[in-house]
């Protein structure tokens, strides 16, 4: 069932402040123009070919994220582009959906695949962004940009919850690994203007995970129906809202 808008009566979304992150399914804008403001270029590709036999294997035909990216494609409704090894990155995305995974990450979690799913979700929510491309933000302000990137990023969170409800992947793995990051960050004194703090983005992983699991209980119920009842399509209820 692709991704879309769940009806807000329906299923019972969290409160206002989250619900945008929840049920839409745009996610992180990527055009040039915030990628420069930022300071955020693309991450150096690696050579395949040069890669460790373990690593390589992730990238191959048949490897986990091919499999991932077919699943992906297949709940949005959207190919994406190549997946692509990289250094000093976790994962990141360009302009045309091309995957950026890093080859550091893999080594280091290779083994958790709800945590790989995750961040492949939450990348693949990238694609989904609804700001427009193409647009010159320098005329925004830098808290205007920052805020924008914030909820941008949570739309990928709850993309990514929401996606993961429908690949069979727990989100806990990808949770802890956002906690880590956060006490890293914390304990270098480091300022984090892109994200929302952690207990913002646990919540909004949690609760797209729920609200996604009790729009398929809606849809199981519908089609269990019997054929002498008379209710609405399916398609047009997850579509709604």
């Amino acid at each position: 069932m692709p991704i879309e808008k769940i009806n807000t009566q329906l299923v019972g979304l969290p409160p206002n402040w989250m619900s945008r992150a929840v049920s839409k399914s745009g996610a992180m804008g990527n055009a040039e123009e915030i990628k420069k403001l930022l300071g955020e270029p693309l991450p150096k590709i690696l050579n395949p070919n040069n890669l460790p036999p373990e690593i390589a294997a992730f990238f191959g035909r048949g490897g986990l994220l091919e499999r991932l990216r077919k699943k992906l494609a297949l709940i949005s409704r959207k190919k994406g582009g190549k997946i692509l090894p990289a250094e000093n990155t976790i994962a990141s995305v360009d302009e045309d959906d091309n995957l950026y995974i890093g080859v550091d990450f893999l080594a280091q979690h290779g083994e958790d695949e709800d945590l790989i799913a995750g961040i492949l979700a939450h990348e693949w929510g990238h694609m989904m962004s609804d700001l427009p491309k193409g647009v010159n933000w320098s005329k925004l302000t830098w808290e205007q940009i920052f805020e924008m990137r914030r909820n941008e990023e949570g739309d990928a969170d709850g993309f990514a919850g929401r996606a993961m409800f429908l690949m069979n992947y727990s989100p806990e793995s990808m949770i802890k690994f956002l906690e880590a990051n956060d006490k890293r960050r914390k304990e270098k004194k480091l300022p984090c203007h892109k994200y929302h703090n952690h207990a913002t983005r646990r919540a909004i992983l949690i609760e797209s995970y729920k609200a996604e699991e009790k729009a398929m209980e809606v849809a199981k119920k519908l089609f269990l129906q019997s054929r002498d009842s008379v209710g609405p399509k399916v398609g047009k209820i997850i579509g709604a809202g």
